[in-house]
């Protein structure tokens, strides 16, 4: 089962209440893994420009340090090995950096999500999903302890690296049940292409047909997908639901009262489903709850660390 080293977390110090530094180490703990707790701020080159002091910028910092100090001398008390910092400029960017810098296996980030009812994930998270090359764990708004995971999977696919992606779900998805002593939901999202088309030309015995050799298709992908993993889970469950994904997994995630998702953003060109921009970008949209995304294996950030002068 895989598992976490070096935990990156990053939240808004300012924030009133941190349920995600609760999660964050108690994942830590288990793992017994290194957490490094940060906050961003931008760089305030307008408000230079603006006039405004010029120990403005250095107060900020000051003062977010001194409030995730105080976050991490909690946590030391516990035992837990904990690192803070203040990361400057752009979110999405300076969290990547971070990671590339200092060999982070996974970003767990709670900034946006505690409104009533909460928003959608933001542009920051999405550009976090796009381009961080290690699992990114976006946190809902009450960073529930991850007892009911869905790993969110494409049983019909053929392509060897949708076939490792879901692999790659499934086992992590599996890995962090494990942890909590939690369920874990196998969930594939089936529909049969063009059926308002087929309707009009089709009779309705020869349609309901299509429509059963799709479903059976897609048990047995999801059933060999379970039958395939090296390290089966006892009391997996298998789930199909019929529609189109960006429909029919967030209904279910909510009906099921879900902790977390567990999905793949990002493979090679022309994979439907799993390009962000496509479905998945569709799905995050409307999921409330936590989510991981992960990346196939082999992606390569487009962010790079500047090479030393």
């Amino acid at each position: 089962m895989p598992t976490f080293n070096r935990i990156l977390l990053d939240i808004n110090a300012l924030d009133d209440a941190h349920p995600a530094v609760t999660l964050a180490l108690d994942l830590a703990g288990r793992c017994q893994a290194r957490l490094k707790i940060v906050d961003v701020v931008p760089e305030l080159q307008r408000q230079r420009e603006h006039h405004l002091p010029t120990h403005l910028e250095a107060d900020v910092v000051a003062h977010r340090r001194e409030r995730l100090e105080q976050l991490a001398a909690e946590a030391r008390s516990m035992g837990t090995v904990v690192e803070i910092d203040v990361l400057r400029g752009k979110p999405a960017l300076a969290v990547i950096g971070e990671v590339l810098r200092s060999g982070h296996d996974l970003v767990m980030r709670a900034h946006g999500r505690a409104h009533t009812p909460p928003g959608p994930f933001g542009p920051v998270d999405q550009q976090l999903l796009r381009k961080c090359p290690v699992p990114v764990w976006l946190i809902g708004p009450d960073a529930k302890r991850p007892r009911q995971v869905v790993a969110c999977v494409d049983a019909s696919a053929d392509d060897p690296v949708e076939q490792r992606l879901n692999a790659q779900i499934v086992t992590l998805a599996r890995a962090i049940a494990g942890l909590e002593g939690g369920t874990v939901t196998l969930l594939h999202a089936w529909w049969v292409f063009g059926e308002e088309l087929l309707r009009c030309h089709m009779r309705e015995a020869e349609l309901s047909e299509a429509v059963e050799a799709v479903r059976h298709a897609a048990a047995d992908g999801l059933q060999a997908l379970d039958d395939g993993l090296a390290e089966p889970m006892p009391g997996t469950k298998r789930e199909l639901v019929r529609g189109r994904p960006e429909n029919a997994i967030p209904e279910f995630v909510e009906a099921h009262h879900v902790d977390l998702v567990v999905m793949g953003t990002v493979a090679r060109t022309g994979i439907a489903g799993f390009v962000m921009g496509n479905t998945a970008e569709r799905i995050l949209q409307r999921l409330r709850t936590s989510v991981i995304a992960l990346k196939p294996e082999g992606f390569v950030s487009p962010v790079q660390l500047d090479a030393p002068s």
